[in-house]
């Protein structure tokens, strides 16, 4: 800071840090690093010190802490109040923790720069104390809760090590132990919510201790508002991990109390903190399906209520905010959600309540319930039934709504317009998309018939509005990243595509080829548009960091420009004269073949690859799946059909992809095949077409007649084939739909149990019981298909086909722990390795169960170089390099597990554990764990530290 620009310190400021000086230097001691220590113990130096802290923080402001003289106070009065905290005189402390408190208000974020480990420790220490005044502890738990929030957001070192001095300190225990106390609840609450914001790692230990997690029930609801509301904030924090939702789900009566807490009789305070924590439990995928069809009526009556109060405020945005995620995938709640007005409701918010000067919203929350409420739109009509009705003129209204906003957009001549236009551009837009093309007749046809009728006068107009378009996406055919601009004009011209006049517009501009050249740009550009980075009102939705589960991933996918760019070429490429040559050299076919693209942008490649003849999804596992439908010994089924043809299939395959081609009269395998006579009407062509798309996902019906293809529709439909009948009658991509995701779980089910012909027996001595009433085997083991083992395992497609006598056994001893056995099977049936990640839950494991997990990965990687298991090695591997790091686990863990690959021959996992420990290589030493892992490790732990030092010196200099 300039000192022109630096505040003066008046005479009464400098005279109290004058006579504060002197009472610190009676206390303060420096070591040779010159750091400050407070070494009194006599109670009445440390009353007058804070005494003179208290009066010099009182003529103290923000501005002034920045001021050279006053940080260097700061700088004593830190370690002075680390000391006396420590004091032996209850007074002292007592004082100590409100001055404490004090010089963080002061100070504020200031804190950060400054030591604070000490104080923390000592501020744990007094609330673990059995002597301390239990009305006291409440002013520590405020100056400790005061303290964190400040260094909370902060990473880094020092965020570690706070995290450390926590756990060391037991905190959550501590904290479990003061809830029982009541005194200073709230206060506790708040703290409790400040460290697990801050530390996410440190959820873990809040949702497995049973006696927080009782009290926090009792009090969710509680009439104490203040309580209440804090109470709901720690549980929400809890929830942004999935591990710690999914326990606080299994508790039915903490979730009646969550769902009643939405409702119009709680508290407007109480109703904003609960559905706050109903939308981090929907944040998670896997928990979607159990919070939308529990209570569905209660939870959308709640919402749709906060919704429509007229002076609704924070709790209207939490609640539309809500319910933009509840809406985003199917289920119950969304004809709920049209019982209850949700459409009224929805077009009093965006027409009328906003119009006037009564908001009780400023105007960024404004733009943001605007935007939530299109979104919610969005999702709402994109899942209709295709005979749905409105009950109110409410979506007529939001229907010319969005139309005469498209109107707006493409009457816009001048380039600079202010972000809030180009963030509300986009919702909009992309609700009229979605109208357009919403499977539902009456929004389809209303959206298509009012915005036809508005655009009529301006073709004009419209062409410059795609000459600008296709201006702006120029860049982003190169490889750039999209703009706004750019992602609202592609949802403009999605719209604009679905006419066949502004079609033959756009083909005319060359419109199918910059539309191609945007999509090979995306694919290989490595900064993916991701909406819900993009968007602003989408940041908002979660208060938090997320920990132990990604994401259920959007339907449009991870790249918005991608998606929209899709669904704009395939309403083009049926009016033109588009041609594929070879369908598996084409950007369609990368995407579908690329397991880290959404299902949204694979549904409208397949459905462009459909009008060429081509059908599903090409993946890796169906391929492989596919290379087996030719090995016909073991083949458990013939289809018998007309003129003497028969097909031979495998009726595992058929169980998971397509269960109504299996008999129903089948209840246990037997060593002959089953025969099934099929209907004479079922055409062999047809059949052969249909089973290699079960085999596979996909099907060529390129060269079929009109006559075999409809019987290949025929059978689609019969067989439930919902996707590929969708694909085979060209019909739209629906909204959530997810036909691209290929596995066999489905033969382990009930449809696949007649064909379980091979029992996987791990190297094991316990006992368990096996689910399976007529197995008598009782050491652990799995019961599996031989068919589908083969698919990824040469050694066993091997051994099954050999025709010797070890080919008919159905029992295989594989030289594996039972935990990497079941890891197998996931991957024998999933097509992928299941993968542990180094979160919350995984810390909160015993060592016993992380040294099960890491030597089931091992034994697998070695297991994988005898059985020919593809992708095995690898994805262990994978799985295991962030485990094996220090701070992820137990440092004795690593060591065993590097001693168990090193026993085993496996130097791929030893290497990467000696690298991770060799920065720590002294402190192995010092501990004597490097006694225990052998004089061969410990020289491979030696070798790498002198290499790390090296690399470390040569990087410094």
């Amino acid at each position: 800071m300039g000192k022109e620009k630096q505040v003066s310190l008046s005479n009464r400021l400098l005279s109290l840090r004058h006579h504060l000086h002197e009472y610190l230097s009676l206390g303060l001691k420096y070591n040779n690093e010159q750091e400050a220590k407070w070494v009194c113990i006599d109670a009445g130096i440390e009353s007058h010190a804070l005494k003179r802290m208290d009066a010099f923080l009182d003529y103290m402001s923000l501005s002034l802490a920045q001021h050279p003289l006053v940080q260097e106070s700061i700088s004593k009065i830190i370690p002075a109040l680390t000391g006396i905290l420590k004091s032996h005189s209850a007074a002292s402390q007592n004082h100590a923790i409100e001055v404490t408190s004090k010089l963080v208000s002061v100070i504020q974020n200031s804190i950060r720069d400054y030591p604070t480990l000490e104080m923390i420790a000592s501020l744990c220490h007094l609330l673990l104390s059995n002597h301390f005044v239990c009305t006291k502890k409440s002013s520590c738990v405020i100056a400790m809760s005061t303290i964190l929030k400040k260094l909370g957001s902060v990473s880094g070192e020092n965020h570690r090590k706070i995290k450390d001095i926590l756990d060391a300190n037991n905190i959550v225990g501590c904290i479990s132990h003061l809830l029982n106390e009541m005194e200073g609840f709230t206060e506790t609450v708040i703290l409790l919510t400040t460290i697990v914001l801050g530390w996410p790692e440190m959820r873990y230990r809040v949702w497995k201790d049973s006696n927080v997690m009782k009290i926090l029930e009792e009090h969710c609801d509680n009439s104490n508002i203040s309580i209440s509301t804090n109470v709901l904030k720690v549980l929400s924090s809890l929830a942004l991990c999935s591990h710690g939702a999914k326990h606080m789900l299994k508790n039915e009566a903490l979730y009646r109390k969550i769902i009643k807490c939405m409702g119009k009789s709680s508290a407007v305070g109480v109703r904003i903190e609960s559905l706050i924590l109903f939308r981090h439990f929907l944040r998670f995928g896997e928990l979607i399906s159990t919070t939308r069809n529990t209570n569905y009526e209660t939870i959308v009556e709640a919402i749709t209520d906060a919704m429509a109060i007229s002076n609704g405020g924070p709790l209207l945005l939490e609640a539309c905010r809500t319910t933009s995620v509840l809406t985003r995938e199917a289920g119950p709640h969304h004809l709920q959600l049209w019982a209850c007005n949700i459409d009224r409701i929805s077009a009093d918010i965006i027409l009328r309540r906003f119009s006037s000067n009564q908001s009780f919203l400023g105007n960024k929350e404004t733009l943001e319930v605007h935007q939530h409420v299109w979104d919610i739109l969005s999702f709402l009509v994109a899942y209709l039934p295709q005979q749905f009705r409105p009950k109110s003129i409410g979506l007529d209204d939001l229907i010319s709504s969005s139309c005469s906003w498209a109107l707006t957009v493409v009457g816009r001549r001048s380039k600079s317009m202010s972000s809030d236009i180009l963030y509300l551009d986009e919702p909009v837009c992309r609700a009229l998309l979605l109208m357009l093309l919403s499977p539902c007749n009456y929004v389809s046809q209303t959206s298509r018939s009012i915005l036809s009728a508005l655009f009529e006068p301006y073709y004009d107009s419209i062409s410059q509005l795609v000459e600008r378009v296709f201006a702006s996406l120029y860049s982003t055919s190169t490889g750039a990243v999209p703009t706004s601009q750019a992602i609202s004009d592609l949802t403009i011209l999605g719209c604009l595509a679905t006419f066949p006049q502004y079609c033959t517009l756009i083909l005319k501009r060359k419109g199918l080829n910059i539309l191609l050249d945007v999509i090979k740009g995306r694919l290989d550009s490595d900064i993916l548009v991701d909406r819900g980075k993009v968007m602003p009102h989408l940041k908002k939705l979660y208060s938090g960091k997320t920990c132990c589960s990604e994401l259920f991933d959007d339907w449009e996918g991870a790249d918005l420009s991608l998606f929209y760019a899709l669904i704009c070429l395939s309403q083009l490429i049926d009016a033109s004269n588009y041609a594929i040559q070879d369908s598996t050299n084409s950007p369609f076919w990368r995407i579908l073949s690329d397991d880290h693209i959404g299902e949204g942008p694979k549904s409208y490649c397949a459905y462009i690859l459909s009008l060429f003849g081509v059908y599903g999804f090409p993946s890796n596992f169906g391929a492989k799946i596919g290379e087996l439908s030719d090995l016909k010994v073991l083949a458990d089924i013939r289809f018998l059909l007309s003129a003497g043809y028969t097909l031979d299939v495998h009726g595992a395959i058929l169980a998971a992809r397509c269960p109504k081609l299996v008999p129903s009269n089948i209840e246990a395998l037997s060593d002959k095949m089953t025969i099934v006579k099929m209907s004479e009407r079922v055409d062999r062509e047809a059949l052969g077409k249909i089973l290699g798309y079960v085999y596979t996902g996909f099907t060529e019906l390129n060269n079929l007649d009109e006559g075999c293809l409809k019987k290949v529709k025929v059978l689609a439909n019969n067989c439930s084939l919902e996707s590929l009948s969708q694909m085979l009658n060209k019909e739209w991509p629906k909204w959530g739909s997810c036909g691209s995701r290929f596995n066999l779980t489905g033969a382990l089910g009930l449809d696949g149990h007649p064909f379980l012909d091979v029992i996987l027996e791990a190297k094991s001595s316990k006992q368990i019981a096996c689910n399976y009433s007529s197995c008598q085997l009782s050491t652990p083991h799995v019961h599996a298909h031989k068919i589908i083992l083969c698919a990824n395992c040469e050694y066993l497609r091997g051994l099954f086909s050999s025709g010797m006598h070890d080919s008919f056994s159905n029992l295989i001893k594989v030289p594996i722990d039972y935990e990497a056995l079941v890891k197998l099977t996931e991957f024998f049936y999933h097509g992928k390795m299941p993968k542990v990640n180094p979160d919350c839950r995984w810390k909160s494991l015993t060592q016993e169960e992380q040294l099960s997990e890491l030597t089931a990965y091992t034994e697998l990687s070695s297991l994988a170089e005898y059985w020919f298991l593809e992708g095995v090695a690898e994805d262990s591997l994978s799985s295991m390099l962030p485990l094996l790091s220090y701070g992820n686990t137990d440092l004795e863990v690593i060591i065993k597990v590097v001693c168990f690959a090193y026993n085993l021959g496996q130097c791929r996992v030893v290497e990467m554990g000696v690298e991770n420990l060799a920065p720590i290589y002294p402190k192995l030493r010092y501990s004597g764990y490097i006694a225990e892992a052998g004089d061969d490790v410990a020289e491979m732990l030696r070798v790498e530290h002198v290499r790390f030092l090296e690399n470390h010196s040569s990087n410094l200099q």
